[in-house]
C-alpha cells in the first residue's frame, strides 16, 4: 500500500500545488470519468495524499524506495521438496555424457577398438604387463648374481695373491 501511494505523492506532488491554486475553479471530477469505473479508490487516494508526506525530500533528485512484503524463497521452494533425493531432472548432461561430446573419438580410451577387439587389446596389454613385471624381476636377480660372483671373484683372486705372496717368501701352506 505504501509503494502505491509514495509512487502517487511522487507523480501528483507537483500537481498538488498547482490543483491548490485552481481548486475554486476546477470540479473534482471530469463528466467523461465516473469514480465508480475506475479500478482504485479515489477517496483512498485523495485521503493519503491530504494526510502530511512520510518521507520530506531534501534533495533536487527523488529517492525511491521500495518496500517489499513476503519471504525470501529457499532452495526447496525453487527445486520442490526433497530435491537431493533421487537422478538429476532431465535435461542436465552428465560429466560422462560432457567428455564424450568434448573429446576427440580417438583420444577416448580404448576409442579404436571395439567388441572381440577390445577383448584381444585387453589380454594383449596383461600379458605385456605380465612380462615387463619378470623382465624387471629377472634384472634384479642377474645384478645380485652379478653382484655375488663379483665378491667371489675377489675373495679367490685375494687368496690367490696370498698363496704367491707366501711362495715368494719361502712359505709353505
Amino acid at each position: 500500500m505504501w509503494p502505491a501511494l509514495l509512487a502517487c505523492a511522487l507523480v501528483l506532488s507537483g500537481e498538488q500545488q498547482q490543483s491548490q491554486t485552481a481548486a475554486t475553479t476546477t470540479p473534482a471530477t471530469t463528466d467523461s470519468t465516473k469514480p465508480d469505473d475506475l479500478p482504485v479508490s479515489l477517496t483512498r487516494i485523495q485521503h493519503a495524499l491530504s494526510a502530511r508526506a512520510p518521507i520530506e525530500f531534501k534533495e533536487q533528485h527523488p529517492v525511491f524506495r521500495l518496500e517489499i512484503f513476503g519471504r525470501k524463497p529457499t532452495l526447496e521452494d525453487l527445486l520442490g521438496e526433497k530435491f537431493w533425493v533421487g537422478p538429476a531432472s532431465y535435461g542436465g548432461m552428465t560429466h560422462q555424457e560432457f567428455m564424450e561430446m568434448n573429446t576427440p573419438k580417438l583420444a577416448q580410451p580404448y576409442a579404436g577398438f571395439t567388441g572381440k577387439y577390445l577383448v584381444a587389446e585387453t589380454a594383449l596389454t596383461l600379458a605385456e604387463t605380465w612380462a615387463l613385471k619378470e623382465a624387471i624381476h629377472k634384472f634384479r636377480e642377474a645384478k645380485n648374481e652379478h653382484e655375488r660372483e663379483a665378491a667371489h671373484k675377489e675373495v679367490l683372486d685375494a687368496l690367490a695373491d696370498l698363496e704367491k705372496a707366501r711362495r715368494a717368501a719361502g712359505l709353505e701352506k
